[in-house]
Order: structure tokens, then C-alpha cells, then sequence
């Protein structure tokens, strides 16, 4: 039996002219828990994307910085990037998973690399866009809700993927200041935050959420959707 391969995007962090690339351990475990085999990758060329893109079975675009806003037409007002290369890397794997019609599931800032790739737009901060949404950030909550936690409901669509598994509402965590503004062409909103913030988005082949399933490693609908994303890639193997 072939084992199912799942691409990883990577972060980045430059200490003492030292540059190291990496991902926290719980997307690691998330897609082995689901029975999928992660694979790290660094800042790709475009004739590496296609590579991978050939080889692997699935991405993952994982959850860090913010995008560029310059990426979707707009001056940076509020906006913390990692290296330039890193946002590049990120939209040159998810064309081509998506051009080899492989599956690819998006995190927090996954959400917003695919929104963002397929010519959607950002708020760039929630807070100073509207001071009547929920406090998006739990970590900054007194006390702090601890990151396995639920910080608010999410309301799915009838329909969706996302409905499939999580029903009508269900509880998530938050670690966002950044959303979906203007969603890309082609993509069904299958969730909205319970302030009405887009927390998922999907069309064929591609599964994205703002929050960190990740995280939930011990909820059964959480572990339920990395076994789906596993499932679709696996239906991509020859």
C-alpha cells in the first residue's frame, strides 16, 4: 500500500546571519495522526513546485506571517511578513498542486495565501476594520484561552465539506488578526465566525480554514478533518 505524502510549507528565521527553515510539531502530528506522511519543504523554485507538485500526494499551507498586502493591490498599514520568498514559495506550490489536480488544505495563513493566490483580498488588521468583532487573538485574552481550547462558534453552510463534518456549529479556536476581505472567484464560503468573519472557504480540491485544527488534537471532528483531507489525497494516487 502507498504511503500518502503530504507536502509542508515551511517559516523561516534568521538568527546570528543563520537562516533556518521549519513548522511546529502539531501540523507534523496532525497529518500522521490522520495516516499521512509529512514532508517539510523550504522556499521552492518554480521548477521545484512542479517537481513536488508531480511526486507528492497533497499540501498543506500551514499557518505564520502575514501575506504581503502588496500581493492583493494595498499598502502595508498593519501587516508583519516573513521573508519576501517565503510568500512567493507559498503561491508557486499551491498553482502547482492545483494545476496537478492535487489536493491542498490551508491554515490560518493558508486561507489567506490561497485567497490571496486566486485574487482575493485581506483586512489587514480586524481590530482597527471594526472594533465590534470578537477579539480574534485568544492568547491575548485575560486570562489567556490555552491553544487546544475554543475561543468561539463557527457556523458552516449547508452543503460544504466543512458542514459534512462539523454540522451546523461548532466550537474553534483563534488566532488571527488578519481575514478574508473580497473571497476569491470560484470558492464556496462554507464558514463564517459567529461575528461573520470567513472561517472557511473550499472548491474542488482545495479545503481552507482560519483557525488551527491542528491544535484540537483530541476532538474527533478536528482529527476527522485531517483524515478527510488524507482520504482526498489518497484518491490521487494511481
Amino acid at each position: 500500500m502507498k504511503q500518502i505524502l503530504i507536502g509542508m510549507t515551511a517559516r523561516s528565521q534568521t538568527q546570528n546571519d543563520n537562516r533556518t527553515f521549519y513548522d511546529n510539531e502539531s501540523y507534523f502530528e496532525y497529518i500522521r495522526q490522520a495516516g499521512g506522511i509529512p514532508v517539510l519543504l523550504g522556499t521552492v523554485s518554480e521548477e521545484e513546485a512542479e517537481v513536488l507538485a508531480e511526486k507528492l500526494d497533497g499540501l498543506m499551507i500551514t499557518g505564520g506571517a502575514d501575506v504581503d498586502p502588496s500581493f492583493y493591490g494595498q499598502e502595508n498599514t498593519a501587516s508583519s511578513m516573513d521573508a519576501e520568498d517565503i510568500d512567493i514559495s507559498d503561491f508557486r506550490l499551491y498553482r502547482a498542486f492545483v494545476k496537478h489536480h492535487k489536493p491542498v488544505l490551508g491554515i490560518c495563513r493558508g486561507i489567506q495565501v490561497i485567497n490571496v493566490c486566486e485574487g482575493g483580498t485581506l483586512i489587514q488588521d480586524i481590530p482597527s476594520w471594526d472594533s465590534t468583532k470578537l477579539n480574534h487573538v485568544q492568547r491575548t485574552y485575560v486570562p489567556p484561552i490555552p491553544r487546544d481550547q475554543f475561543c468561539h462558534r463557527a457556523d458552516f453552510i449547508s452543503g460544504t465539506i466543512l458542514h459534512g463534518i462539523f454540522g451546523d456549529s461548532y466550537g474553534v479556536n483563534s488566532f488571527h488578526h488578519q481575514c478574508i476581505d473580497r473571497p476569491a472567484e470560484g470558492f464556496v464560503i462554507s464558514a463564517y465566525s459567529e461575528d461573520g468573519i470567513i472561517e472557511g472557504i473550499e472548491k474542488e480540491g482545495v479545503l481552507a480554514v482560519q483557525w488551527h485544527p491542528e491544535r484540537h488534537t483530541e476532538d474527533e471532528k478536528h482529527k476527522e478533518l485531517a483524515r478527510y483531507f488524507v482520504r482526498m489525497c489518497d484518491k490521487t494516487v494511481e
